[in-house]
């Protein structure tokens, strides 16, 4: 054992020295010289090429890494390295999982510091979470007078609303005024995949709600009135980071203009009775508009596939149309959904 100056040992697998103290081709070296001698020295190495200050950084580092014993008085010993170097690999590898799981919130931070600020001027706030999204949305409707217009696609937000108990998917929405609020909203038609979206639907209506179906929507938001609104673009990035709370009157009414742009360019739909076609058929053809496949259609009615497929090719016959969707812009000019 040779005596080296005086350090305490360090904990195994904490960070080595900075790059530029000492590179890892060093440490290499020097590793691999303290193992090829069954007593090396701070002396054998020196005499080896080795000038004695990186000889001392690198044990340090070595230590730190748990790949040498540095004793109370300053003498060091290289560790076996059957032990230490598959202990090192556990912390390096734990150390890789702290960084991993750590960097969406770091990068969090670090963007919103630089952007929050400048975007909260211009009545832009970002938000980080689904947490946020229902706080700011709750905040916005609370300050509604007269109405809200929504779009819905399949986001996590979305789903997060349709797992709601329907009762409180019947409760009315009111203005601070006790005036009821006009509530219109356009689904994505994929909804109508998700289990009980019938009901929830009904129950919503039973609240207010008008909806009408459409395709491939890009997003969801909540437009109050024409003084703020939230984009939710947790479809995008499930955690909810990135989506908005706008205060800017500017891009309040061009989100507004964009959602009542694809309200008329939705088919709305209706459970209500027509003369001439029965309310099994009246409830296919409204999910036919909305986009639905036959299974889909066949889950929400309650009917098998089989059934479907036989009225659906009916219907069509009936309406003269050549295609699902024909078939479902017939039956709205018709009046029937």
């Amino acid at each position: 054992m040779v005596k080296a100056p005086h350090f305490a040992n360090r904990t195994p697998g904490l960070a080595s020295e900075p790059p530029d103290a000492v590179t890892e081709g060093l440490v290499t070296r020097v590793y691999l010289a303290i193992l090829q001698h069954a007593h090396p020295t701070r002396e054998l190495l020196v005499a080896q090429g080795i000038e004695g200050e990186a000889v001392d950084r690198v044990v340090r580092i070595l230590a730190q890494r748990g790949l040498v014993d540095v004793h109370a008085d300053g003498s060091w010993d290289p560790t076996p390295p059957d032990v230490a170097l598959p202990a090192h690999a556990v912390n390096l590898e734990r150390r890789a999982r702290e960084a991993r799981s750590a960097a969406h919130e770091l990068s969090q931070v670090y963007y919103q510091a630089r952007t929050d600020s400048a975007r909260r001027l211009e009545g832009i706030s970002v938000l980080n979470s689904l947490d946020d999204l229902h706080t700011a949305t709750a905040e916005i409707v609370a300050t509604a007078t007269h109405s809200l217009r929504t779009a819905r696609n399949i986001s996590p937000r979305t789903r997060v609303l349709f797992d709601a108990p329907l009762s409180s998917h019947r409760d009315r929405s009111y203005s601070s005024e006790g005036i009821e609020l006009s509530l219109r909203t356009t689904y994505d038609a994929k909804v109508l995949e998700w289990d009980k979206a019938s009901e929830v639907l009904a129950a919503r209506a039973e609240g207010g709600e008008k909806y009408r179906f459409t395709y491939d929507l890009p997003f969801s938001a909540v437009v109050v009135d024409d003084t703020a609104a939230v984009l939710d673009l947790s479809s995008y990035d499930e955690s909810g980071h990135g989506s908005l709370l706008i205060r800017s009157r500017p891009l309040v009414l061009a989100l507004g203009a964009t959602l009542d742009a694809i309200w008329r360019l939705a088919i709305p739909t209706s459970r209500m009775s027509a003369q001439g076609v029965d309310k099994r058929d009246l409830h296919i053809l409204s999910l036919l508009a909305g986009g639905a496949s036959d299974a889909t259609i066949s889950r929400q009615t309650g009917v098998s596939q089989r059934t479907v497929e036989r009225r659906v090719r009916a219907l069509m016959d009936q309406l003269g149309a050549g295609t699902r969707f024909q078939a479902g812009v017939q039956a709205a000019r018709r009046g029937l959904i």
